[in-house]
């Protein structure tokens, strides 16, 4: 009966999808509370050196600013929220100048899923994606509001 059990069990093992039988979540991985997640950004920037060597600043009051040097005329100005998933989403309005005035689009709302491992290690997935990376020590989150100056400079140029 034991063999029986077995070369089931094994048999049922071997029918699962690869993706169902591998585990990309770190080891113990629960959902984080709010405030760790809120923790690991609060009074950062995320740099986007790839994609157009800029990025994202995450303020304490909920404010998220974007800035990108490839399109260096305008801003990004939305929202950071939390929830109690373990995601992080931001919504931002981008400003251009257009006219002697500030032209504007909504952004589409983009959410980050994050997890804490047995250590409460907060971790994240971006969309689309199986991978997941620790949030702390990651070099492109740093501390501070990195394009703080071109922002600034380029709300005042704009008039908002």
């Amino acid at each position: 009966m034991s063999f029986r059990k077995n070369w089931l069990v094994g048999l049922f093992i071997m029918a699962l999808p690869v993706s169902a039988a591998a585990d990309p979540l770190p080891y113990g991985a629960k959902t984080p509370e709010p405030h760790q997640i809120i923790a690991a950004y609060v009074g950062k920037t995320e740099n986007w050196e790839t994609d157009c060597q800029g990025g994202i600043y995450f303020g304490s009051n909920n404010q998220a600013r974007a800035w990108c040097a490839q399109s260096s005329d305008s801003l990004g100005a939305g929202e950071w929220t939390v929830d109690n998933y373990g995601r992080m989403c931001h919504n931002l309005t981008w400003y251009w100048p257009n006219n002697g005035r500030a032209g504007s689009s909504p952004g589409e709302r983009s959410c980050i899923l994050h997890v804490v491992d047995r250590f409460d290690r907060v971790w994240r997935s971006y969309p689309g994606q199986t991978e997941w990376w620790p949030v702390k020590g990651d070099k492109a989150l740093t501390h501070g509001y990195t394009y703080q100056r071109e922002v600034l400079a380029l709300k005042r140029k704009l008039g908002i």
